[in-house]
């Protein structure tokens, strides 16, 4: 009895399996293309519409977005049509691995032995990778805003909450642009942070665009300015880089905070509003344009200065001549910060400085994002904090993107034109501002360019 059950048993475990139905992995295939052409393939009309119908109407929504929503890079930096990209991402690849597993199933079952198992395993897999990298990247865009806007939280402001508490607390910005006026941004370098007590603004510099595409300018204000008004008037007995401390240290004097006050002063030397603010770390510069594979920039005046310390604090100086280079983060941080050899200023530096963000800007298109995005944004969290409202972003980007860069128009505030030098006084070496000069040559760059003549 015991041999006639062994037999039995493995007469039936040998018997012949049912044969592999290749036809499922091309319904499978069929419905990784496209959700609903495998089921239309195994004959199933009515799930076949089910489930390519909606998926038809997620694609059409999504193309006519990017249609009419601006620009990849305004869209980029939106966080409302991320978290909405991302949603239906995760939804979509749910549905397509429901049509392409249903698909698989109709035909025959999954079974390690088959091969047309393996196939479907794969289109899964694949399924998988390119729905959930895009997500990834959502993701990190979306913590990138959520730190850099106005009410973030984490990255640079975190890293200056100690020795420039009111960044983790920026108000809401006093003003903002009117429909087709320009944009004036006030961007504030920051060298270093150990063992630095306050945060001074050494590199200042007005960025101006027209939101109708007009030409863009940038205004480069030193930071030896002393006696400049403030917004009530008087004048400030102090070097211009050190308002933003001093005032967000004294509340009772200042209760508009280091920011505001500022950027309200800054306007005023200028005769422009300011509406927006960015602090940016120095070091992050260089890592933002490693991100995005360097910055093609032409030397005109040799730099040679011997005394230079690079970002790593070690002396080795930094010498260049005249010509056109493809410049790294480390290159191109030393071209910005150098500003102590023969013939080198706080000025010639701030002509630099201009000319690499306008490089950047340049290397900035929407293709190139999408390669360095993941870099980049690590860079622009670790190293950037702003007043911008989160929703008024993508409009920045947008006037970015608008902007003729090709008709930049650019200036570095210097004596004799536009103040004068005392070298003796109390407080060292400062500049005495010519409010008159600094204003109409401002009202030249800014309030008075023309407008683009519409095409016919």
């Amino acid at each position: 009895m015991a041999l006639f059950a062994h037999e039995s048993h493995r007469r039936v475990t040998s018997a012949p399996s049912r044969p592999t139905d290749p036809r499922a992995a091309v319904a499978a295939f069929l419905s990784f293309l496209f959700p609903g052409l495998g089921q239309a393939y195994n004959r199933q009309g009515r799930l076949s519409a089910a489930l390519a119908g909606p998926t038809a109407l997620v694609v059409a929504a999504l193309l006519f977005g990017l249609a009419i929503g601006g620009t990849g890079l305004s869209l980029l930096v939106d966080r409302r049509f991320l978290i909405g990209l991302l949603l239906l991402d995760l939804g979509l690849l749910g549905w397509r691995l429901i049509a392409m597993l249903q698909a698989h199933a109709r035909r025959d079952g999954f079974d390690s032995r088959r091969w047309t198992t393996w196939v479907t395993g794969l289109l899964v897999v694949a399924t998988l990778g390119m729905h959930l990298l895009p997500a990834w990247y959502a993701v990190k865009a979306i913590d990138t805003l959520g730190s850099v806007a106005l009410g973030g939280t984490g990255g640079f402001r975190d890293d200056l909450a100690d020795v420039f508490p009111h960044l983790s607390r920026l108000p809401t910005p006093s003003a903002k642009p009117a429909a087709n006026a320009r944009v004036n941004i006030l961007l504030v370098g920051i060298d270093s942070l150990p063992n630095r007590v306050t945060a001074l603004t050494d590199t200042m510099l007005v960025v101006s665009l027209a939101t109708d595409g007009g030409p863009s300018a940038m205004i480069s204000v030193p930071r030896d300015l002393y006696g400049v008004p403030l917004p009530d008037g008087t004048p400030f007995n102090g070097k211009l880089n050190s308002l933003m401390s001093y005032a967000a240290y004294d509340p009772a004097q200042f209760p508009a905070g280091g920011v505001e006050t500022l950027k309200a002063t800054i306007g005023g030397l200028l005769g422009i509003p300011i509406q927006y603010f960015a602090a940016v770390k120095m070091l992050g510069f260089k890592d933002a344009i490693d991100a995005v594979g360097g910055v093609d920039v032409t030397v005109v005046s040799a730099v040679n200065d011997p005394g230079y310390y690079d970002e790593y604090d070690q002396p080795g100086g930094f010498y260049v001549q005249p010509g056109t280079y493809h410049m790294d983060g480390h290159f191109a941080l030393a071209y910005v910060r150098s500003r102590m050899g023969a013939g080198d200023s706080d000025f010639t530096r701030a002509d630099r400085q201009q000319q690499l963000l306008t490089a950047l800007q340049q290397q900035l298109t929407a293709a190139n994002l999408l390669l360095s995005l993941p870099d980049l944004l690590d860079a622009v969290k670790s190293s950037v904090a702003t007043d911008v409202p989160s929703d008024q972003i993508p409009l920045l980007a947008q006037a970015l993107h608008d902007a003729d860069f090709a008709q930049l128009r650019r200036v570095v505030l210097q004596p004799p034109t536009f103040m004068s030098v005392d070298a003796n006084s109390p407080a060292g070496y400062i500049l005495l501002p010519d409010l008159e000069a600094i204003r109409a040559a401002v009202a030249k760059l800014v309030a008075l360019l023309p407008s683009p003549t519409p095409a016919p």
